[in-house]
């Protein structure tokens, strides 16, 4: 037997053995696919999504996600959690009510909206518009392509 012929059948050999094991992953596919595995260490160690303080009656709950805090507390019919008001979320819309209220007044005094309030909308241009921007492009260019002309003159190039 020659080193070629032995190296063949040694990789044969491996290739018989290793070929079970590649299909592992493609066996535990279905498996991870309908949850039977057990789910990864970081996901049982990340922090829940709760978390609680004990205070008088009850529990305060806070959202980590949404930062909303609830009071739990024993009921007659069982333990409830109610949200505890915001006080941010009744400023937020005392703003929005009076910004709504300048506004209109504004409108009504034909004065002009405030600086970053919403435009509204208005109705599409129509030809004059068009006719008007047209024009004052038009100047625009031809007085840009006169300074162009007037500073390469001089030195005896062509002109534009």
């Amino acid at each position: 037997m020659t080193r070629s012929t032995a190296d063949l059948r040694h990789v044969a050999l491996c290739a018989l053995v290793l070929s079970p094991l590649a299909l592992i992953p493609f066996a535990a596919a279905p498996a991870v696919a309908q949850g039977a595995l057990p789910t990864s260490p970081s996901a049982e160690t990340s922090v829940p999504r709760f978390a609680f303080a004990p205070v008088e009656g009850g529990a305060l709950k806070l959202d980590r996600e949404t930062g909303r805090v609830s009071l739990c507390a024993k009921h007659p019919t069982g333990f409830t959690c109610e949200v505890v008001p915001d006080a941010r979320d009744a400023y937020e819309a005392e703003i929005a009510r009076l910004k709504a209220e300048v506004d209109t007044l504004r409108r009504a005094a034909g004065m002009p909206p405030q600086p970053g309030a919403p435009v509204p909308p208005t109705a599409a241009p129509n030809a004059s518009d068009l006719d008007e921007a047209f024009a004052y492009a038009e100047r625009f260019y031809r007085r840009l392509k006169g300074l162009i002309d007037d500073l390469r003159a001089p030195s005896g190039e062509e002109r534009l």
